[in-house]
């Protein structure tokens, strides 16, 4: 779609009311060749007779020559477009003001010489391009003789509008250098002006000549991909662009000599889903952009579907999890919870840690989305499981009193064999099914009252329980409760940071607790960091409490030294502070 100045001959359509006449003026124009200092004669002619003929001929003419007797009814019958250059043969009867609104220029009968055709020719040639080159240079960049944006944002509003028509697919991407500023400082102006032109000639090489490219602001291009394929196809053309580029710079020298690194970011945005018109698209495809380089750069970014974000590092993710458990490189780390009344170590969470020789440490955050759009989550779900139940029934066999609490993500709990893997993990190891609390988000309970209420009744009839993860954050709604077995909630850590001193943090606390016990559910307070933070959610009546005051996530056996030595209560509690809620009207 990357538009070039036309090459061809302009092509001059011309219409006689008769045989003969057009046999004239087609015998005067091929004598244009023979007049003293004529220039070659440019246009391509073609002879029409008929107003049929000559109607179908607008659309590729580039200009209208017309000898019609009443040459004003037939322009205004054939509804020329305005911007195409007529001109009339003048006869004596004719209306030359009125002809004149209509026609560029006019030639009087007796005065239609080969000499003054070529002259009138010549005069509208020249205009023509002038006008043509004009036009041109204001939608081109001069620098890399790209599209500008005035020129990719009307070809994008066209495309826009086919892909309505046609239900086609299409992605808008601005691309860019990452510290353009600092690049240039090193480069200087010739030096940045190259760098631009090779990064224009490097996207033309990867892209297909039916993408439009244009140069944006500074160091901005625009993309526009027309059926760009799937959204592995996408991520694919978006990786090899940024490699190419990245390859073909690997040589760029600073003012001083030394070699400069250089990288992009791209941000994409694909019509219909994340956009349905074209401003729409070119402000998701900014965003995604700006994300990107906030994020570290080097790197292209879509969204997909309502939420899945696809980056170049997710599909390196995607690539190599599957291969990180065989490769011991996963490993279960259990954050230990606090029993409040007793003031020792009762329970854990259960964490997943991925250290890769790769990416190095990638936290939940990162590949845990990854495995559930990739549906690697059922096989890393149960691996972790298999892995917190081996570890359970050696501390229970030990004597310890200790439950663990296991993260249970949406596509991991929507799997068609989540009931039976829960079940087989809990009759292998032999663990009371009391002993293991599956926690959830309270959007997952909203959105599977419905459609998974059954699944929730099966699991609960294994004897797990279920606590609520996040609670307070979520849903407004607490119908769910009602309708779910529920057995803990756990305080989001929002609401524990800013205590003791924020009253009404303090009384959203005071109100989980009165709620969660008025219902006969456990209340754990997440994130608890400050002894007096502690001492606050102990005096407010949680159960338990888990945070890096208490401890961060460790391995298993650090874990038993913790069940089994316990921890230092009045260090937690600065010298075992009184169970009272602290005054918060004097704050």
């Amino acid at each position: 779609m990357t538009e070039a100045r036309p090459t061809h001959s302009p092509r001059l359509l011309v219409h006689a009311d008769a045989g003969d006449r057009l046999h004239v003026l087609m015998e005067r124009l091929a004598a244009i060749d023979a007049v003293p200092g004529a220039a070659t004669l440019p246009w391509s002619v073609i002879a029409c007779t008929t107003v049929a003929e000559t109607s179908r001929g607008l659309a590729d003419a580039d200009a209208l020559l017309i000898d019609h007797s009443d040459a004003f009814t037939l322009i205004d019958a054939l509804q020329a477009p305005e911007s195409l250059p007529i001109i009339a043969i003048l006869r004596p009867d004719a209306d030359a003001q009125s002809l004149a609104s209509v026609a560029v220029e006019l030639i009087p009968e007796g005065e239609c010489s080969p000499l003054v055709l070529e002259r009138t020719l010549r005069l509208q040639y020249s205009s023509t391009a002038l006008t043509d080159g004009v036009e041109y240079l204001a939608q081109r960049d001069l620098l890399t003789g790209l599209p500008n944006v005035r020129l990719f944002e009307r070809q994008l509003e066209m495309a826009v509008a086919s892909a309505q028509r046609h239900r086609r697919r299409l992605a808008v991407g601005r691309l860019a250098l990452d510290e353009f500023d600092v690049l240039a400082a090193d480069l200087g102006q010739a030096g940045t002006e190259a760098l631009l032109v090779s990064v224009a000639r490097c996207i033309q090489r990867v892209l297909r000549k039916s993408d439009l490219i244009a140069r944006g602001v500074n160091d901005q291009f625009l993309l526009l991909l027309e059926q760009p394929g799937d959204a592995e196809d996408l991520a694919s053309t978006a990786d090899k662009l940024l490699a190419a580029i990245a390859s073909a710079s690997a040589d760029i020298r600073t003012l001083e000599g030394e070699r400069s690194s250089v990288r992009c970011s791209l941000g994409l945005a694909v019509y219909p889903a994340t956009g349905e018109n074209a401003k729409a698209l070119l402000s998701e495809a900014a965003a995604a952009l700006t994300e990107t380089q906030l994020a570290g750069g080097g790197d292209f970014r879509f969204v997909v579907g309502d939420v899945a974000v696809v980056t170049r590092e997710r599909l390196r993710i995607e690539d190599a999890l599957p291969r990180a458990v065989e490769r011991g490189e996963l490993a279960v780390r259990y954050q230990p919870r606090l029993d409040l009344k007793h003031m020792r170590v009762s329970g854990a969470e259960v964490l997943a840690r991925w250290h890769s020789p790769e990416f190095g440490e990638v936290t939940p955050d990162r590949f845990i989305p990854v495995a559930e759009a990739s549906g690697a989550i059922a096989r890393l779900g149960a691996w972790v499981l298999q892995t917190a139940m081996a570890d359970l029934r050696r501390w229970l066999a030990a004597g310890h009193a200790v439950h663990l609490g296991v993260n249970v993500s949406a596509g991991q709990f929507r799997g068609d064999d989540f009931v039976a893997r829960v079940r087989h993990e809990l009759d292998r190891s032999g663990v009371p099914a009391h002993a293991v609390e599956l926690e959830i988000t309270e959007r997952m309970f909203v959105d599977n009252i419905t459609e998974h209420l059954s699944l929730f009744d099966e699991l609960t009839a294994l004897g797990v329980g279920f606590a609520v993860d996040d609670f307070g954050i979520g849903y407004s709604s607490l119908s769910y409760l009602k309708h779910f077995p529920v057995h803990a909630l756990k305080i989001d850590r929002a609401f524990v940071a800013p205590l003791p001193d924020s009253q009404e943090d303090a009384a959203i606390v005071r109100a989980i607790v009165a709620l969660g016990h008025a219902l006969g559910l456990r209340v754990v307070a997440e994130g608890v960091e400050h002894p007096t933070q502690l001492a606050f959610v102990r005096a407010a009546g949680c159960d338990e409490a888990q945070g890096f005051l208490i401890g961060r996530g460790v391995d298993a056996d650090a874990f038993e030294a913790l069940l089994t030595e316990g921890v230092q209560a009045n260090a937690l509690l600065l010298d075992d502070a009184p169970m009272q809620s602290p005054d918060l009207e004097d704050r």
